[in-house]
C-alpha cells in the first residue's frame, strides 16, 4: 500500500472475461488472525527444469532454476494500468524483474490488449492452437481445452511445489475453486482466486438529496420507488429544473454497476452475471435460474413502471457503464446499484465535482423486508498451462512467488508488488502485471473489520494482516471517527482518503457486506461445475434472449404479460436441457 491512499480491493480485477469476485456465504472459518503469518521463509535453492513428461520430484516452492527457462503469457489490463509509470513496461516492472533474479523465468508477454479485448483476442488464439505457456481463460474456454486436451495435468507440479501459504489460500474456500479445476481426477488448471463476497449488491444513494426530499433511506420496494419517483420531480439537487432521474441504470442489465442484481434481489429472484450464473434451489431442492422464475416477471413489471414514469434515463439500452457514470458525477442520477468498488469508480469523481455530493452505500432493500443479496462464485477464470510445456512446475512457483510477496500472511510481504513503487500513479496496481495473481478470499472483510477494531481501540495490534502497515492511513481517517464507541461518521470527511473510508469505513460498503454475513442473507451460489454440454453450446445465446427480451419489458416495447413466452422461448432454445443437466450434476455430489 502507498502512504496516502488504501489498497484498491483485488475486485477491481474485472476484465470481460466476467471475473467474478464472489463466493457467497464465507464464514469466519477461513479468517486470519490479525497479523498472522502462514509461510515460513522458504529457502529458493537451485533447481533445474524438469525433462518433458516427467512428473517433477518433490522440490523448493521458490527454487530458482539454472539455467533460467522463458516463460510466455498474455494480458489484458484495464485502460489505467495501460499507461505504465516512467521506466516500466508489461516487459519490464517489479515482478518480470523479480521473477528473474529469483526465479530465473523470463516473462514474454506474447500480447497485451485493454481488457474489452481479451476475450475475442483469446478465442482467436485458441482457435489457432497458439496457447502461450500460462493463460487465463474463463469457464467455458476451460471446458473447452479440457475438451481437446490442450491443457497439461498439473496434478503432480502442484502437490510437489505449492507452499504452504499456496495450500492455505487455495483450500481457503473449502476446496470448491480446486474442485472446479479438477477433470477426472486431474488438476488441470488453478483457479484463480477472488474475493468471495466482493459482487455482493450495495445500494448506492445521495443521502443529500434524501435530506433536500424529507425521505429516509428505503428499506422496501415501495420505499426505493416512492424515492425514485422524489429523486425525479422534486427537484432533490435544488436547481429549479426538472433534470434528474431516480436510478440509474445501464445497457447491460446485469454484473457491475447501474445493474439489475440488487433490484431483482429484492424480489427475491437471483440472477448471477453474464457467463457467471447463479443457481440456487427452489422450495423442493430443485436447482433454478432466476432470471425465469415469477419473481422476475415481478421485478420487470415493477421496472416498466418506473421506465414508463421517467425515473430512469430513456436512452438507457444503448448507454454503457461509462456513459451512466458520467451521470452520476453531472449529477443527474441520485441512486444505483453496484457494488464495493463503486468506493472507487465513480464516486470519487462525483465527490470531486461536488464536496456537497454525500454518496452512502446502504443494504438492498425487499418486497417484503427480508433481505437476499446474492454472490456468484469466486473462481470464474483459471490460469492453464499448455499442453507439452517441459516445466509446468514453474506456474506453481510463480503462483507461490505471487503470495509471497503480494499476500499479507506471508513474513516476506512487500507493499510495492500490490501498488509499484510510484503508487498513487491514477489506477495504477503493479499486481496485474504479475502473470498469475490470486487473492484471499476474506481479504477485503476483513480489511472492514480491523478499521472498525481500530476505530474503536486505536491499538495497530487489532488489525487484520490486510491493514497492518497502514498506521499512517488510520492517521488520517481519525478525524472521521467520533471517539466514543469508534463508529465514525456515516459520509466521512471529504478527504483525499474518503474512497477508501467509504469502502471499508463503519458505514462503508462492505459494512453493509458485512451486515449480509451477521445476518445469513448472502445467497450461495449451489452449482459449481464444469460448464454442461448445453452450456457451452448455447449459454451464450440464451444470456442474449434475456438481455433483449428483458430490455423490452422494461421499455414497454413487449407488455410484460409476455413473460410467460419468454420463459417457454427459453426452455425450447436450451434453457430446459441446461436446467436438467445442472440438476443431473447437483445429483451426482450427493
Amino acid at each position: 500500500m502507498g502512504n496516502r491512499q488504501w489498497k484498491r480491493p483485488a475486485g477491481l480485477l474485472a476484465t470481460t472475461l466476467a471475473l467474478a469476485t464472489a463466493l457467497a456465504a464465507c464464514s469466519g472459518s477461513n479468517e486470519e488472525p490479525a497479523g498472522t503469518s502462514s509461510q515460513s521463509n522458504e529457502s529458493a535453492g537451485t533447481e533445474t527444469a524438469s525433462p518433458s513428461g516427467a512428473a517433477p520430484e518433490k522440490g523448493e516452492p521458490l527454487g530458482k532454476f539454472d539455467p533460467p527457462i522463458e516463460i510466455t503469457t498474455v494480458k489484458s489490463l484495464d485502460d489505467g494500468s495501460m499507461k505504465f509509470p516512467a521506466g516500466e513496461s508489461i516487459d519490464n516492472n517489479l515482478w518480470t524483474q523479480g521473477l528473474e533474479q529469483e526465479l530465473g523465468v523470463k516473462l514474454k508477454v506474447e500480447w497485451l490488449v485493454p481488457d474489452n479485448q481479451y476475450e475475442q483476442k483469446l478465442n482467436v488464439t485458441i482457435a489457432s492452437d497458439d496457447l502461450p505457456d500460462i493463460t487465463l481463460v474463463n469457464a467455458v474456454q476451460l471446458k473447452q481445452l479440457v475438451d481437446n486436451d490442450m491443457v497439461e495435468d498439473m496434478t503432480a507440479a502442484y502437490e510437489a511445489y505449492k507452499s504452504e501459504l499456496t495450500d492455505k489460500l487455495m483450500t481457503s474456500d473449502g476446496g470448491i475453486g480446486l474442485k472446479q479445476a479438477t477433470f477426472d481426477g486431474k488438476l488441470l488448471a488453478i483457479p484463480a482466486m477472488n474475493g468471495a463476497l466482493d459482487s455482493a449488491p450495495v445500494l448506492w444513494v445521495r443521502k443529500d438529496w434524501l435530506d433536500n426530499v424529507g425521505m429516509q433511506p428505503p428499506k422496501t420496494m415501495d420505499d426505493l420507488y416512492a424515492i425514485a419517483q422524489a429523486f425525479t420531480e422534486s427537484d432533490p439537487d435544488r436547481n429549479g429544473q426538472k433534470d434528474t432521474y431516480g436510478l440509474g441504470l445501464q445497457k447491460e442489465l446485469f454484473g457491475g454497476q447501474y445493474v439489475l442484481n440488487g433490484f431483482f434481489n429484492g424480489y427475491h429472484a437471483v440472477t448471477g452475471m453474464p457467463g457467471n450464473l447463479l443457481w440456487n434451489k427452489d422450495g423442493d431442492g430443485k436447482l433454478i435460474l432466476g432470471y425465469v422464475q415469477p419473481e422476475a416477471k415481478t421485478a420487470l413489471g415493477k421496472l416498466a413502471d418506473m421506465y414508463k414514469a421517467g425515473y430512469i434515463e430513456k436512452d438507457f439500452a444503448v448507454k454503457d457503464g461509462g456513459k451512466v457514470s458520467e451521470s452520476v458525477v453531472s449529477e443527474k442520477i441520485g441512486m444505483f446499484y453496484g457494488q464495493h468498488w463503486n468506493a472507487f469508480l465513480p464516486l470519487p469523481d462525483a465527490v470531486k465535482k461536488n464536496p456537497q455530493a454525500d454518496w452512502r452505500p446502504y443494504a438492498i432493500p425487499s418486497v417484503d423486508g427480508t433481505v437476499t443479496a446474492e454472490n456468484v462464485l469466486g473462481v470464474s477464470n483459471f490460469y492453464v498451462v499448455r499442453k507439452g510445456m517441459k516445466t509446468p512446475e514453474a506456474a506453481v512457483k510463480i503462483l507461490n512467488y505471487f503470495l509471497n510477496k503480494q499476500n499479507p500472511m506471508s513474513e516476506n510481504y512487500d507493499a510495492r508488488y500490490h501498488n509499484g513503487p510510484n503508487y498513487p500513479e491514477e489506477s495504477h496496481s503493479e499486481y496485474k502485471y504479475s502473470p498469475i495473481s490470486v487473492f484471499h478470499p476474506q481479504q477485503n472483510i476483513l480489511i472492514h473489520r480491523g478499521i472498525v477494531e481500530f476505530g474503536r481501540t486505536r491499538d495497530p495490534q487489532s488489525l487484520s494482516a490486510w491493514n497492518q502497515g497502514n498506521e499512517n492511513d488510520l492517521k488520517q481517517f481519525t478525524e472521521n471517527f467520533d471517539g466514543e464507541g469508534g463508529e465514525g461518521k456515516a459520509g466521512g470527511v471529504k478527504t483525499e482518503n474518503w474512497p477508501g473510508w467509504i469502502w471499508v469505513g463503519p458505514f462503508g460498503a462492505y459494512s453493509v457486506v458485512n451486515e449480509y454475513v451477521e445476518k445469513g442473507q448472502i445467497v450461495e451460489p449451489v452449482f459449481y461445475g464444469a460448464p454442461t454440454p448445453t452450456m457451452t453450446a448455447k449459454q451464450s445465446t440464451l444470456e442474449k434472449l434475456v438481455l433483449e427480451n428483458y430490455t423490452k419489458f422494461i421499455m414497454g416495447v413487449t407488455p410484460i404479460e409476455q413473460f410467460d413466452s419468454f420463459v417457454q422461448n427459453w426452455n425450447s432454445l436450451g434453457g430446459a436441457e441446461i436446467t436438467t443437466e445442472v440438476n443431473e450434476w447437483a445429483a451426482s455430489q450427493k
